[in-house]
């Protein structure tokens, strides 16, 4: 396995939490718990639970940043993928 750049580490974990924010954002969630988050990106239990109530706010500001980054509009899930 590969050591990868701490900065393009840090660039992959915050772009996958946006993934993750985005998908809740779009299902009607507002409340993100820091905690749950960890967990979702293999963080060990007992240091997530450290950060169970911590909360991110989806909420119109959130909005906004998906909209400037155009994330907001509708998914084209390409024709012949496949989901396992």
């Amino acid at each position: 396995m590969q050591t990868k750049d701490p900065d393009q580490l840090h660039e992959q974990i915050r772009s996958v939490m946006m993934d993750i924010m985005t998908i809740l954002y779009r299902n009607n969630f507002k409340t993100v718990r820091m905690g749950a988050m960890m967990r979702l990106l293999g963080v060990n239990d007992a240091v997530a639970a450290e950060h169970d109530q911590d909360v991110v706010e989806l909420d119109e500001k959130f909005a906004e940043v998906l909209k400037e980054l155009n994330t907001l509009g509708p998914i084209e899930i390409p024709q012949g993928t496949t989901f396992h």
